[in-house]
């Protein structure tokens, strides 16, 4: 009993202190600077801690999915290219320090990985899937016994196709009998990317997440120019700065060696890692930086347009209700897997209004100490887990990242685990506020 208690408590801290207040960012990322790549943080699979026990009598028999792709390399050519270049014009006139030497050798042997590959989903990508995919199956056997039908569908983005692939060959190597239906499809784009055009409600300047004429852009770009030095990162490497103005624009170059730094850990092709060529406290401005970037595009966004932004993932929400409701109904799938981006994770979790995540940020500055963009890593996934008992009766939990989370509304009785009449009627009021959001605001006007 007492290791159960202890179990439960390190689940509560972690779910709770997740999103929470309280945690020092760049204290973390001192520890590991890894952090300082936002989203580009790697999923850790060596301390899943055990999850609560459902209440005596029930037992799971459905999961609903959504996971982001798994880990890939960062996504411009042009950032590996401008970093080559300087490389190679500053080795070429004799403008390298011993320091800037030592990068050059080692980039020389990173950049031929990565030409040409940008965007790709990587080889600890794949590995990423097989584990959680394993991982479900050994969790829920029950649910993939014999034939079990599970449907599986990915937006169009090659990576995350290549990610459903991935989870579903391993879930057919752990049961070679399973009915598996996938499917990448426009027809599916609007609940699996409701920020692309696809969603009705969306406007072509709401799009994406880093849309140029997103109001928060011009912020966006004062805070880069603001808080980053590209001094102190190419200081001692090169003995001529002037380099940098006559290969790119300095600010762009740091930039582009930091999202190529920040990416490098996704990738196990690159035995290296250079975040030692960029100093800690710069490491730290950068994160500030690209934090505030997808707080403002996908989270509480406070800020500039009251949610506007998270609240198109309602459609992503209606999905998991309606295929539950019709799986409920007729026990057809054991599982729905679905596969996209860490951007809608991220809104949906300001739609569900997690405590510790939906916290508004009352400045720029204030938000990294209210959100962390390392907290959506590579192939982050939700879990919604229905269990039933031999009455009918359904509770759901859901898991992030395999972990339990806490949800705002009152549990059963048993933490964790929630009647889903109690969820439903609950997300289907914060698509209300969604819906609602979506109204009273306007798409930001196309810059000129």
């Amino acid at each position: 009993m007492r290791k159960y208690l202890l179990l439960l408590s390190a689940a509560c801290f972690l779910s709770a202190a997740a999103f929470g207040q309280g945690r020092d960012c760049f204290a973390e990322i001192k520890q590991d600077p890894n952090k300082a790549g936002t989203v580009f943080y790697m999923y850790n699979h060596d301390d899943i801690p055990a999850f609560a026990k459902p209440p005596r009598g029930y037992k799971a028999f459905y999961i609903s999915h959504y996971g982001r792709h798994g880990a890939r390399n960062h996504t411009s050519e042009a950032d590996f290219d401008a970093m080559k270049r300087l490389m190679d014009t500053a080795s070429e006139r004799g403008k390298l320090t011993a320091r800037g030497k030592d990068l050059k050798a080692r980039f020389d042997k990173i950049y031929p990985i990565l030409h040409g590959c940008a965007s790709d989903l990587c080889d600890r990508g794949f590995e990423q899937q097989y584990k959680i995919a394993h991982n479900m199956y050994r969790n829920y056997p029950r649910l993939f016994r014999g034939k079990a039908k599970i449907d599986a569908v990915s937006t169009t983005v090659p990576r995350c196709i290549l990610t459903m692939s991935a989870f579903t060959d391993q879930m057919l190597r752990e049961n070679p009998g399973l009915t598996i239906y996938k499917q990448a499809s426009n027809s599916t784009m609007s609940y699996l990317n409701p920020f692309s055009l696809y969603n009705k409600d969306v406007k072509p300047t709401d799009e994406g997440y880093n849309n140029k004429s997103a109001y928060w852009q011009k912020d966006f770009q004062a805070l880069c120019k603001r808080l980053l030095t590209p001094e102190k990162v190419f200081a001692p490497l090169l003995t001529d700065l002037s380099l940098l103005d006559e290969v790119w624009d300095p600010l762009h170059l740091e930039r582009a060696f930091y999202a190529i730094t920040a990416s490098l850990q996704c990738n196990g092709l690159v035995n290296d890692n250079l975040w030692e060529f960029i100093p800690y406290e710069e490491q730290c401005m950068l994160h500030e930086c690209y934090n505030f970037r997808f707080y403002a595009s996908k989270g509480a966004d406070t800020l500039y347009q009251k949610g506007r932004q998270w609240a198109f993932v309602w459609t992503t929400m209606q999905d998991f209700i309606d295929k539950a409701d019709e799986d409920l109904a007729t026990g057809n799938y054991a599982a729905r897997l679905r596969f996209g981006h860490d951007i809608i994770v991220m809104s949906l979790l300001a739609l569900l209004d997690i405590d510790g995540y939906n916290i508004p940020a009352g400045s720029i500055e204030d938000v990294k100490n209210v959100f962390r963009a390392y907290d959506f890593p590579m192939s982050l996934n939700v879990q919604f887990v229905f269990y039933k008992n031999r009455a009918g009766d359904v509770l759901m939990r859901m898991m992030y990242n395999e972990r339990d989370m806490a949800l705002p509304i009152a549990d059963c009785g048993t933490p964790y685990y929630y009647r889903w009449d109690d969820l439903r009627a609950f997300a289907l009021k914060r698509i209300d506020v969604a819906h609602s959001i979506i109204a009273s605001t306007q798409a930001p006007p196309k810059l000129k």
